[in-house]
């Protein structure tokens, strides 16, 4: 009672403009007990705690060990033995003379951020005459005073959960719901089935409840139904069973194939099922996990230095500037990105001659809606669901010491989701987007826009089309230089030590369809020269040996002159604006001739390991692998209460756990999400398709 009152005596005379006046009572009078408790004679059990969860100097400041978190979960073990409060965690933001790191104290569960912040200013956390606030020692720094104390941030266990993240939490759920709910309908369909199979009566239904039999099936197909089965075989999607496109056109039949979109006895065996595929380079899926592999691991590496490591600094000298860890960042700067670019433009190139192929009348504006349509239909269902388990996930994980690139991404989910649904996440709120590793989605759609247009210029002139590439090409490498050497734009590493520069390497380059159209515009260029081909085109292997080395040594410099390419704040070199014009298209013109010589059959050994069937099981997972990655690497690294020392052998141990559960997750979201939305297209395409040719 006696502090209450000295409390609120020292509030009452204290000038109203004086920082302590900002400060709730209730947070004053919890903050005097615990100190009482702490500096008294005997200090109490909880005041203890509380005290040994605060943060202190530990060694290898010089390797970047500045921030000191402190122990999370003993600060909220801590409670007072009358119930009163209890320990909460909270971190503040210190400047000190060349130092910029963050301290964990142990307060009183009443006070709020504002709080914290009043009375650290004022230096109230004290132990006998050391301050919980303590500096650094001098030997590290000209002077050893505090100069800047910024708004503390204090851990509340949960993040809130508004009416944004239940839509979330319950789309989440449902997604979980509807599997199990379709599987059990299809195994008791099976059984109901199967019972009137048993049954000798002729006029019972057949087995395909509502589908046409078998007989009258066969008839159609004898006919020449030309059109319907080029439609099947020409889908970019997996076919579905056929009573998927011959169900009763009742409620009920809706309902049932519904449901059996969702079973796990359909879309399991499309994802164990190795079939190859006609007229597709077998090692074209082995690229693809192989480049995911990749940017798992830049992104393992890239994440975890965030916030995670005790000795940044030394991660920074040893690895952004030495080639022996091309693995540690995707290559230069994840080039593994502009290999998926283009595998995106070679398919999408083959997808749409299959469409002008079937088509009467060639390249029309139905046919480009259906084209642009289906891709739509690939990538958003698992796109938009990827964003709502974030933000239900997230929502119900109680985070420790590091919580702030979680909550960061929760945030920007709230508030700039529907730029992700338009796939304009590239252009709006780049540096605050939500789930931004989808930036790479929004290019992928914006550059599906131009194949139309390439491949109508090839239908009416080969002339034109190579004159509208060169264009194309000249005009994404003149933007990147321009872009380059105005805002100085760092080549191999963009890091926080040009904090600039890496602002605008992201903002103004990295994200921009203009800058990263290279690769895909390789890859559309070679499914036009592929899908058209008719005789083979290497004829002995001296062609394929000197394509191989040409290959080998484009990807050899690009790798090694991101490394020797002088980009200094101060000196930024002519070479510096060429590389990053170029590299990434070189890249890939690389990666092209590997699936070109691998078709020709001259792929060797690089062929044989990239056939292998494991890479056609991951790559169909390889989508949703890598939307749920860096979702599951920011929830580690959040989950962390103490910081993580970077050795090779700790991040490839990392690597490995985040590539096991990244499969794991890439496997349930495709036999859960992906794969009923697919089966639900078919289910619509069949039945609009039956109602147009009927």
């Amino acid at each position: 009672m006696l502090a209450s009152l000295l409390m609120l005596l020292l509030m009452l005379l204290t000038p109203s403009g004086s920082p302590v006046r900002n400060a709730s009572l209730r947070c004053l009078e919890d903050t005097h007990q615990f100190l009482s408790d702490l500096n008294a004679v005997e200090p109490k059990a909880y005041a203890k705690m509380m005290y040994d969860s605060l943060g202190k100097v530990g060694s290898n400041v010089l390797g970047g060990n500045t921030d000191r978190l402190g122990s999370y979960s003993e600060c909220l073990s801590a409670k007072v033995s009358s119930g009163k409060f209890q320990g909460q965690y909270c971190k503040l933001q210190v400047q000190q003379e060349g130092f910029d790191y963050s301290i964990g104290i142990c307060v009183p569960d009443s006070c709020h951020d504002e709080d914290v912040t009043t009375l650290a200013i004022l230096d109230i956390f004290k132990f006998k005459t050391i301050s919980f606030v303590s500096p650094f020692p001098s030997l590290f720094t000209l002077n050893s005073t505090v100069s800047v104390v910024s708004v503390a941030r204090c851990a509340k266990g949960l993040f809130p959960i508004d009416a944004f993240a239940a839509i979330c939490l319950f789309v989440s759920i449902l997604f979980m719901v509807l599997p199990i709910t379709g599987t059990v309908y299809a195994a008791a369909a099976v059984r109901w089935e199967g019972k009137f199979d048993e049954s000798p009566s002729d006029s019972l239904p057949s087995t395909n409840y509502g589908s046409t039999s078998s007989n009258e099936k066969d008839k159609s197909e004898s006919k020449g139904d030309i059109s319907w089965n080029n439609y099947k075989m020409n889908s970019m999607l997996p076919l579905v069973s056929d009573d998927v496109c011959y169900t009763k056109k009742t409620f009920l039949g809706a309902l049932d194939s519904t449901l059996k979109c969702f079973s796990l006895q359909r879309n399991f065996p499309t994802i164990w099922t190795i079939k190859p595929c006609n007229g597709v380079c077998s090692a074209l899926n082995g690229i693809r996990v192989l480049s995911l592999v990749w940017i798992i691991s830049g992104h393992t590496s890239q994440m975890t230095t965030w916030q995670n490591l005790d000795n940044v600094l030394e991660w920074k000298a040893q690895v952004l500037k030495n080639p022996i860890y091309v693995y540690s960042r995707s290559g230069p700067f994840y080039l593994g990105v502009d290999t998926f670019f283009l595998i995106s433009g070679w398919l999408s190139s083959r997808s749409l001659l299959n469409m002008v192929h079937d088509s009467e009348k060639g390249i029309t504006l139905k046919v480009t809606l259906k084209y642009l349509g289906n891709r739509l239909a690939r990538l958003q269902p698992l796109h938009i669901y990827s964003i709502c388990l974030l933000v239900g996930l997230y929502s119900l994980i109680p985070w420790g010491s590091v919580w702030e690139i979680s909550k960061f991404q929760l945030d920007n989910c709230r508030r700039v989701w529907w730029s992700n649904l338009f796939l304009l996440n590239n252009f709006i709120s780049v540096t605050e987007s939500c789930n931004g590793w989808t930036w790479y989605l929004a290019n992928d759609f914006q550059f599906y826009l131009t194949t139309p247009l390439v491949i109508f210029l090839y239908t009416k002139s080969k002339c034109g089309l190579i004159i509208f590439g060169t264009t194309l090409f000249l005009v994404s490498f003149t933007v990147t230089a321009l872009l380059s050497a105005r805002f100085r734009l760092p080549v191999a590493s963009p890091s926080d030590m040009r904090d600039m520069s890496t602002v605008m390497y992201f903002t103004e380059y990295y994200t921009k369809p203009y800058c990263r159209y290279g690769p895909f515009l390789v890859g559309v260029l070679l499914g036009l020269f592929m899908y058209h081909q008719q005789a083979q085109t290497l004829r002995n292997k001296v062609q394929a040996s000197l394509g191989w080395l040409c290959a080998m040594l484009t990807m050899l410099a690009v790798v090694s002159l991101a490394y020797a390419v002088e980009d200094s704040l101060n000196s930024y070199s002519p070479a510096a604006v060429v590389y990053q014009a170029l590299h990434r298209t070189l890249w890939a013109a690389a990666i092209g001739w590997i699936i070109f010589a691998c078709q020709e059959g001259y792929g060797g050994l690089a062929n044989w390991v990239l056939s292998w069937n494991i890479w056609t099981l991951l790559a169909k997972i390889s989508y949703a692998c890598y939307l749920v990655h860096p979702m599951l690497i920011i929830l580690y690294n959040g989950l962390q209460e103490t910081l993580m020392h970077y050795s090779d052998i700790n991040m490839l141990y990392l690597f490995f756990g985040h590539c096991l559960m990244t499969f794991v997750m890439g496997l349930a979201l495709t036999v859960l999400v992906e794969k009923p939305f697919e089966g639900l297209k078919q289910f619509l395409a069949c039945h609009f398709h039956r109602r147009v040719w009927l």
